[in-house]
């Protein structure tokens, strides 16, 4: 037992700035590439009991709610993705002070965040779901799934600063052990909710918040009790607008990118439920094979950023260009295995969301992902390079990059989903990663040259 504690506890804190670069990146990511994917069977499972044991106009009702949710929780998610690099950068250049400070003013910012997503997504989610079109049948169960999961929101944030600044340290596998138990419960509530308690679509969001606020408890008791980076000074705790303004210049970059993704999936949203509620349920269920192999890159994606900022912070130019070498090797494999497992086995995947009788579903899902499955090796070249430039500072371009898949989305929305229906919904996001993909690639060489030359 102590054997297996050591090894467990060896792999949960990695110096990302020396050894192997391919060995380190692939050990630091591979319990995040796990933690995304229990995170993703929240609402996966959510979809799954809803569409087997509810209806499939529940199933319609979250698929509406999930672009919203994503544009608001998207902000405070996408913040403490960018805090987790400056605090990374900290930790490279060994300075415990400012390690300290940066994480405490980091704190602040999460809380503030988390109020106002709270309050806007309470205020305006009505309005939203009525801006992107949402039916009139499946309003009031979109209204009730948002509102639970808004009253999460504090919950959810903090977990994800807390699993943060585990990241920044090199520590991936506690969050990783909280967030399997906490998923463990979410299914059961889940199960416990719609088939005892008979509470439907609300079960399935007060399951989903439950397990978050159980995540958050278990993981700030374990880094206050088993780690020494949360002991702090009162000379700490001041609000100092160095650290705010140092945080704030990499995680707005990144917050905005994650809402702005979403703002762009709502206007998709809000042309493919004009569209019926079979659409828009194939659309839910064929959109976590996506969703699977984004979180998947975003494993990848969070390692090497992780990496190049404390390789960064300790000067290691070298080891950002051979590790985001590396990474790229990995994603795009990965990316072609799962591309042609998508594509044989669609239908077997579909039948996971929805019942074998919704024939009309099934066969629009599969229709989805036999397309877009061919295109996850662009999207894992994507994600590398954008992480990379994140990592090093260059926060900026992956923001500009992310604007620019609004524009295509947009346009997209006009041209192919209202004139050629569910058939255009299919060419969107593979043009999206493309188009984003070939500009990205053609700015990287000159982007990570000038940081370099700053930092020198």
């Amino acid at each position: 037992m102590n054997i297996l504690k050591s090894k467990l506890m060896n792999l949960s804190s990695i110096n990302l700035s020396r050894g192997n670069p391919i060995k380190v990146i692939t050990l630091f990511a591979f319990p995040l590439i796990i933690a995304n994917l229990f995170q993703m069977l929240y609402t996966t499972v959510d979809t799954m009991v809803v569409g087997k044991y509810v209806s499939s106009l529940a199933l319609a009702s979250i698929g509406a709610t999930s672009p919203v949710i994503d544009l608001l929780l998207g902000l405070a998610i996408g913040l403490c993705n960018g805090l987790s690099i400056v605090i990374a950068k900290h930790i490279g250049s060994n300075d415990k002070e400012t390690t300290k400070k940066s994480i405490i003013n980091g704190f602040y910012l999460i809380i503030i965040v988390s109020a106002i997503v709270t309050i806007l997504g309470l205020l305006f989610n009505k309005l939203l779901f009525n801006v992107i079109n949402v039916s009139p049948n499946l309003i009031q169960s979109a209204m009730t799934y948002s509102t639970i999961i808004f009253i999460g929101t504090l919950f959810t944030t903090i977990y994800n600063y807390e699993s943060a600044v585990l990241r920044a340290y090199g520590n991936s596998m506690v969050p990783l052990l909280f967030l399997v138990l906490s998923t463990i419960l979410n299914i059961v509530l889940d199960l416990f909710f719609v088939l005892i308690l008979d509470l439907g679509i609300a079960g399935v969001a007060l399951a989903t918040i439950i397990a978050q606020f159980i995540c958050c408890i278990l993981c700030y008791r374990y880094i206050k009790t088993k780690l020494n980076i949360f002991h702090f000074e009162k000379s700490d705790y001041q609000f100092q607008k160095a650290y705010i303004k140092e945080h704030l210049q990499i995680g707005l970059p990144m917050a905005f990118f994650q809402s702005l993704l979403a703002v762009s999936f709502l206007v998709v949203q809000s042309a493919l439920n004009t569209l019926g509620h079979q659409e828009v349920a194939a659309y839910t269920a064929a959109y976590k094979m996506d969703s699977l192999m984004m979180q998947t890159l975003s494993g990848f994606g969070t390692a090497i950023s992780t990496f190049s900022a404390q390789n960064l912070g300790s000067g290691s130019y070298h080891r950002i260009k051979k590790g985001a070498k590396d990474c790229l090797k990995i994603t795009v494999s990965l990316s072609l295995i799962v591309s042609i497992l998508a594509h044989f086995y669609a239908n077997e995947f579909m039948t996971i969301f929805v019942n074998t009788s919704e024939t009309t579903i099934i066969s629009l899902g599969v229709q989805y992902i036999s397309f877009t499955s061919m295109c996850y090796f662009i999207l894992g070249i994507n994600f590398v390079i954008r992480f990379v430039l994140t990592g090093i500072g260059q926060s900026v371009v992956p923001l500009g990059i992310g604007i620019l898949e609004i524009v295509i989305r947009f346009l997209g929305t006009y041209l192919l989903i209202y004139p050629l229906g569910f058939e255009g919904m299919i060419y969107i996001n593979p043009l999206c990663w493309g188009i984003s993909t070939f500009i990205i690639v053609c700015l990287y060489p000159y982007l990570l040259r000038n940081s370099f030359n700053n930092k020198k």
